[in-house]
């Protein structure tokens, strides 16, 4: 099990993605160059279903950002 406060209050996601401006728009840039690819390819190419790929990292990626970027704020918090 995880140590720590249980039912601490985490920062809004807003807030987390504000602090790491770059990182978050890098992931969206990765995904929305996949979903191009993916439109204009089509489902009969084998690009199309590589594509999935950068898509699902991109979004376990950004969620395990979120996560560690909370963890760090809510850890910064404990010190004060």
């Amino acid at each position: 099990m995880r140590s720590g406060r249980h039912g601490a209050a985490r920062p809004p996601v807003g807030v987390l993605i504000q602090q790491d401006r770059v990182d978050f728009a890098l992931f969206v840039l990765i995904f929305v160059v996949s979903l191009v690819s993916m439109v204009f390819t089509g489902p009969g190419s084998i690009v199309f279903w590589l594509a999935f790929l950068p898509m699902i990292a991109t979004v376990v990626l950004g969620f395990r950002r979120i996560e560690h970027l909370s963890r760090l704020e809510l850890n910064d918090s404990e010190f004060m």
